[in-house]
């Protein structure tokens, strides 16, 4: 796909955010999780075109990738990562809309305190030990230089799905991690919102696999759990990265978000300022 056959919208937003939207409809906001850096308001690699052009045809929704900052202030929180979202989710849309949140950007997602509906993928209100430690153990493994394909693929999958991840994280073995990914393990590392998880008052959907090893299926069970009305969803033999690929999910999600309690009405404010 050239560059002029993109249907494709980038910006720059506050904070060093970017976006990039796609498709016709109602807007639906996806929050990635760990994977190539990169500026949205520069360049747009094709695997986020494609990405972003399929949800917008799958959905029928106006997608807008929002990417994380690459150059993030030293000593960044998920607390302050999820205030610039606030702030842009504000600027650009002044109304609440419809988010997903995938893994890391799942994270994101529940810190926001979000006044509109929430899909939660390979996400919960903490990480487990065991992921917290693997995932520092990816960065400082690169930061030596060393190869991270290992640890990264027996984390986020098994089988021959692994295979495949082991196989194309060592083809990129060398490639830089943007900084940002980096401050966000470790920010993770202290992050917990267990606790208020009570405090959401939205439709919120849980959805992952059984074979999860960054968030296991009872972070999953517990966060829903906590979220007065929320929806689980757990899809049996996935792991974190295939559960994104499981057929049974973008019915689910198509599902939920028709299926609103305030029958679409607008409510008034977009975001909350997080604490």
């Amino acid at each position: 796909m050239s560059r002029d056959q993109e249907p494709l919208h980038d910006e720059r937003l506050n904070d060093g955010l970017s976006a990039v939207a796609a498709g016709t409809g109602p807007p639906l906001v996806i929050l990635p999780g760990f994977g190539p850096g990169t500026d949205l308001s520069v360049r747009v690699p094709r695997s986020a075109a494609w990405s972003t052009v399929a949800l917008a045809r799958g959905f029928r929704r106006r997608i807008h990738l929002i990417h994380r900052p690459l150059h993030p202030p030293a000593g960044m929180t998920v607390a302050a990562l999820a205030g610039w979202h606030a702030t842009a989710f504000r600027d650009r849309f002044g109304e609440p809309v419809d988010v997903m949140g995938i893994s890391a950007g799942g994270v994101t997602a529940l810190q926001l305190e979000l006044d509109h509906p929430l899909v939660l993928c390979s996400a919960a209100s903490r990480v487990s030990p065991h992921g917290l430690s693997e995932l520092l153990r990816l960065i400082e493994a690169e930061d030596q230089g060393r190869s991270g394909a290992a640890i990264g693929s027996s984390l986020i999958a098994h089988g021959p799905l692994r295979l495949l991840l082991l196989a194309a994280f060592e083809l990129s073995r060398g490639q830089p991690r943007a900084p940002g990914e980096a401050m966000l393990v470790q920010a993770a590392q202290s992050w917990d919102v267990t606790e208020r998880l009570g405090e959401i008052g939205v439709p919120v959907l849980v959805a992952g696999g059984t074979r999860d090893r960054v968030v296991p299926p009872e972070l999953m069970q517990a966060t829903a759990s906590g979220i007065p009305g929320a929806r689980l969803l757990l899809l049996p033999g996935r792991g974190h990265a295939s559960a994104l690929y499981d057929l049974r999910l973008k019915p689910a999600i198509e599902a939920f978000l028709e299926d609103r309690p305030d029958n679409g009405a607008t409510k008034a404010v977009g975001a909350k300022r997080c604490r």
